[in-house]
């Protein structure tokens, strides 16, 4: 296994060491987004401007992550996710001063003034990693650094400063916005050239993610890496995998994952990774009912999953008996293991990708604590049934951990909409009032 700590290092020692010479063609066939070129001196102080700071929109949600409410629903009442999502990673330029935490608060007001609350028009929130609190404000961070959760993984622990994510059923809205952010590329028919918009002179753009999720989308892009020829993937599918994933009783709500109360209450935490998929077995070797027991339980028939409405009933009492007589376990029924009084400890925003010409997934989940995450997770390595029936192991057998490979994690704090923009640096507040 990775160590850690030396998996942290790592990416940061590339990307610095890399400098300008790692252009977008050259890192696009890793498959695992589009890392940026570091094109200035990671010790260089610009002069950021002292922007005009927009009064916030009214009737905006204290939380930055309050989204459910303004989702549309399905005929069941389940939330239907923003079509298409996109991750921007940065890092703070330099020693940050109360005018960056000015000029990143006054572009994110512009957007919310620009374009409704709503994936018609856009959903983000911001959040801060661990080497923001260590490394940029020298504090003891409030969440810890993400590490690999099994043993076949080793992960790059991704240690960027700041993560927006963005949301909206616009795709080509996402990229305008990101050119606006990082670039100060004029937004085509919305915002005035005197808004501000451009936040470059204080945080450095280093990586980009993107993806989609919704009926059909994943279908219209299955021509890509990992996934076999003959367009498999159904045609009303929301994900790759071919099942759906956001039924309301198998989430966390948003209350559930808002942190109750200290420095951060009302804000969440963030646990972002990316996973490649390899599906040519999935869906060449695997009947259609071998793959309803590994998504969620042996037990499960493709009728009874045909039938779901607002949870995906994979009985965790059944564990057992799936080791034991089928040899085979469900990767929803192992996480239903870590419910707290019958209800899950996350709230999943995962969305497919086809960064790098490769099939992946982008699992963005948010909880109280990063511990709830880690609890979740290790549920799904189900460790006990390996000891219990040798046809199972780690991967073989064993949910969907086969088919999903872990290359990059990494965990971040996602403060209240008032404390989003450089949290606990000294003097914000003054520049922000």
């Amino acid at each position: 296994m990775v160590n850690p700590r030396l998996a942290w290092l790592t990416r940061r020692r590339f990307l610095l060491g890399a400098g300008a010479t790692v252009g977008v063609g050259a890192v696009a066939g890793t498959g695992i987004g589009v890392d940026r070129a570091l094109t200035a001196s990671a010790n260089a102080v610009p002069g950021v401007p002292n922007v005009v700071l927009p009064s916030p929109p009214a009737g905006l949600p204290a939380r930055q992550h309050a989204w459910t409410a303004y989702l549309a629903v399905d005929l069941q009442g389940n939330p239907i996710p923003p079509q298409f999502d996109r991750l921007l990673f940065f890092d703070v330029i330099g020693t940050p001063r109360p005018a960056y935490a000015r000029l990143l608060e006054a572009a994110l007001r512009t957007l919310e003034r620009t374009f409704r609350w709503q994936p018609s028009g856009l959903l983000f929130t911001a959040s801060w990693g661990p080497a923001y609190f260590t490394d940029v404000l020298r504090v003891a961070p409030p969440i810890p650094p993400a590490k690999a959760l099994s043993d076949f993984e080793q992960p790059a622990i991704d240690d960027y400063h700041l993560c927006l994510h963005l949301a909206s059923d616009d795709e080509t809205r996402l990229a305008a916005v990101e050119a606006a952010l990082t670039q100060g590329t004029p937004i085509p028919y919305y915002t005035d050239a005197a808004e501000p918009l451009d936040i470059s002179s204080a945080l450095r753009l280093l990586e980009t993610r993107t993806g989609f999720v919704g009926t059909g989308l994943p279908a219209e892009r299955q021509h890509t890496g990992g996934i076999p020829a003959g367009q498999p993937v159904p045609g009303d599918a929301p994900l790759f995998m071919g099942f759906k994933s956001a039924l309301k009783r198998n989430q966390a709500s948003e209350d559930a994952v808002t942190i109750p109360d200290g420095p951060f209450a009302g804000g969440s935490t963030m646990h972002n990774s990316y996973m490649r998929l390899r599906l040519d077995t999935w869906y060449a070797q695997l009947s259609q009912q071998e793959r309803v027991a590994r998504m969620y339980a042996p037990q499960v028939t493709q009728e009874q999953v045909n039938h779901f409405t607002t949870d995906a009933a994979s009985d965790p009492t059944l564990l057992s008996q799936a080791v034991s007589r089928y040899g085979v376990i469900g990767h929803a029924q192992t996480a239903a293991t870590a419910r707290r009084n019958g209800k899950p400890l996350i709230l999943r925003r995962d969305f497919d990708s086809t960064d790098g010409g490769q099939a992946g997934v982008h699992f963005v989940a948010l909880q109280r604590s990063i511990a709830d995450f880690v609890t979740t997770r290790t549920a799904m390595n189900a460790s006990s049934a390996q000891l219990r029936n040798p046809s199972i192991t780690d991967t073989v057998n064993n949910g969907i951990n086969e088919f999903i490979f872990v290359t990059k994690r990494g965990n971040y704090l996602l403060p209240a909409r008032a404390e989003r923009s450089f949290p606990l640096l000294p003097g914000r507040a003054a520049a922000l009032g």
